[in-house]
């Protein structure tokens, strides 16, 4: 019977998915490597677009969430944290690799706000002064 249960146990938690708060990461957590800026923590990898330059990331400016459906703030993902570089340069990391969280949510934070792209979807902006308050939850599917 306890050997059933286990098994039943395994089975669940096998198919279930992950979920992980987290915020944009901090000034300090991310270097410049091989043309690209990225975190240096694991599991999951931030990184921006190719930069000419070595440089170092100075300061965080905010995020964008964009939902799945409308305003919706439990399913869609985070577009972007984007930071100021000791030159002025804006660079953007972006979560992961393409596929690696099924979906991402704001629930757990108010420091969030609606607002209008300026393609006129509606998007979610964090400019809190710490990346930490730009929190959200990611969904990992179990592999």
């Amino acid at each position: 019977m306890i050997k059933l249960m286990v098994c039943v146990f395994l089975m669940v938690a096998g198919i279930s998915n992950v979920k992980a708060e987290q915020g944009c990461p901090y000034t300090s957590m991310i270097k410049y490597v091989d043309g690209y800026f990225q975190t240096t923590t694991r599991p999951v990898r931030w990184q921006s677009q190719k930069i000419g330059q070595q440089d170092f990331i100075d300061q965080f400016i905010g995020a964008i969430f964009t939902p799945g459906n409308t305003n919706e703030r439990e399913k869609g993902y985070v577009d972007k944290c984007s930071y100021l570089t000791n030159n002025g340069r804006r660079v953007d990391l972006r979560y992961g690799k393409p596929g690696e969280a099924e979906t991402m949510s704001l629930t757990s934070t108010l420091h969030w706000q609606l607002a209008t792209d300026p393609l006129g979807l509606p998007v979610y902006i964090c400019q809190d002064s710490q990346p930490d308050n730009c929190k959200f939850t990611v969904k990992i599917p179990k592999r």
